[in-house]
Order: structure tokens, then sequence, then C-alpha cells
């Protein structure tokens, strides 16, 4: 179950629900409060070599990699992360 929300379909439904003016607030101020909540799209991180390396390291240990597989793969990632 997803129960994520999009600011923007909030922002207008809220909008049509009630007039921030009658709460005291302008729209600055609720607009503010909006921003404190998740977005629907959570940010995008990179994967650190670390968290990538034990991943092959792991599928190599649980016969997901063959040896060739892990080297090829490995010899990528540690070229990459060298900056080669």
């Amino acid at each position: 179950m997803n129960d994520l929300i999009n600011r923007q379909d909030f922002l207008r439904a809220f909008e049509e629900m009630c007039s921030c003016t009658d709460y005291g607030w302008d729209e600055r101020d609720f607009r503010s409060l909006i921003k404190r909540f998740p977005s629907a799209e959570p940010e995008i991180k990179p994967i650190s070599y670390a968290d990538c390396s034990n991943a092959m390291l792991k599928m190599w240990i649980d016969n997901v990699l063959t040896d060739g597989e892990y080297n090829k793969i490995m010899d990528k990632l540690n070229a990459k992360h060298r900056g080669e």
C-alpha cells in the first residue's frame, strides 16, 4: 500500500476545502507548513562504493554470481572508484 501524497495535489484539495484566511494564515504560512511534509517522490541517492561492493560479495557468496562474473564486475567497479 502506497500512502505517499503529492504536495501539489494536497495543496489544491486543501485550498478547495477551506480558506487559509479563516485561520489567520496567509499563503506563505500555508506553503511553509506544507513543505515540512515529505515529498511523494523520494530523493534519489547514489549507491556508495561500499554498499555496491558488499552487495556484490553477498551475491558471490550466495552463488548468484560465478567467480568470473564477480571478478569482471568488481574490476569495473574498482576502476570507476579509482577514477580510471
